[in-house]
């Protein structure tokens, strides 16, 4: 008998379950040879469907900068400004998480629990909901308080740590560490003085006295309204007084005030010029060795730096 027709009959003689396997056998050495994907059934008999490929969410770095000195709500410290790009994470909300660190990459203390992460270290954080597949945060702000660093005075080299983490927590991506340096507390007013001279014998709205100039140098006192002022006395101390509030001080001595408001942590002022007339000082006729008593003070009249005394002759 012709073995073909042999092997025909054991078949149908066989389980007829051995055909799907045998079937199945040849399409997988066929897409085999053609490099073809083939999903093939499983034990219920179905074909399971293509997987879905998922992106991952991610967000890449671009700059940061800060301005510093900034008050938000009569509150002083730093705004920081952040350029990153969020990828794959449209509609979901995260945060851009700011975390500071000391040099060698130790994280701050939080003390009060107003701006730490949930373990208890300094953070700041400011919400995110990436309205595309890439969406572009060109200047992304986040304020920081300066009190909310927690750190005694001194000089500082700090370190910020900017993330973009998912809103219930986890991690989407490490944006970048950026270095910067801090101080805390330490740099008090203070005032410099120049010189100081004057003009004699001046008149201002048909008035007779004396214009005072003053040079001097206002230090860490950027934005705080004070004066420079100058008070009038005797030279042996005794001070000499007014009715006139116009030229006087709360306790009524001859004094006048030069309003100043310094742009900058250095300030200098070349020359502040303040005007008294003679009838203020309240001398009868005679000469006298007198003397200006020359301060920085705050706007309320705290003192800010005692700057010279200067001696001058006065005859009437």
């Amino acid at each position: 008998m012709n073995l073909a027709v042999n092997f025909w009959q054991i078949l149908k003689k066989a389980n007829q379950n051995i055909l799907p396997v045998l079937l199945s056998l040849v399409l997988l050495t066929t897409a085999a040879a053609a490099k073809i994907p083939v999903h093939t059934a499983n034990e219920s008999g179905d074909v399971p469907s293509a997987s879905t490929n998922i992106l991952k969410p991610s967000a890449t770095f671009q700059k940061i900068w800060l301005d510093y000195d900034i008050t938000e709500g009569g509150v002083k410290g730093m705004r920081i400004h952040v350029q990153f790009k969020v990828y794959d994470m449209k509609g979901v909300p995260g945060y851009l998480a700011i975390y500071f660190q000391d040099s060698d990459g130790t994280a701050l203390e939080d003390n009060n629990k107003k701006f730490d992460s949930s373990d208890g270290k300094v953070a700041v954080y400011r919400e995110i909901t990436p309205g595309y597949a890439e969406t572009v945060y060109e200047d992304y702000q986040v304020f920081m308080p300066y009190d909310e660093l927690d750190l005694e005075d001194g000089d500082y080299t700090l370190k910020m740590d900017v993330d973009v983490i998912y809103k219930e927590g986890g991690m989407v991506s490490h944006l970048t560490f950026h270095d910067f340096t801090y101080n805390q507390g330490n740099k008090k007013p203070s005032a410099e003085f120049g010189k100081t001279w004057v003009d004699y014998d001046i008149t201002e709205g048909g008035v007779k006295g004396m214009r005072v100039h003053t040079k001097f140098t206002v230090n860490n006192m950027k934005s705080t309204p004070g004066y420079l002022a100058v008070y009038f006395q005797k030279k042996n101390g005794d001070k000499l007084y007014t009715n006139n509030s116009a030229y006087s001080s709360k306790d009524g001595q001859v004094a006048l005030y030069y309003e100043i408001n310094p742009g900058f942590d250095r300030t200098v002022y070349e020359d502040s010029t303040v005007f008294l007339p003679y009838s203020e000082l309240n001398l009868p006729k005679g000469s006298y060795d007198l003397q200006m008593d020359i301060d920085v003070i705050y706007k309320n009249g705290d003192l800010v730096q005692h700057m010279a005394y200067q001696d001058f002759w006065y005859q009437k």
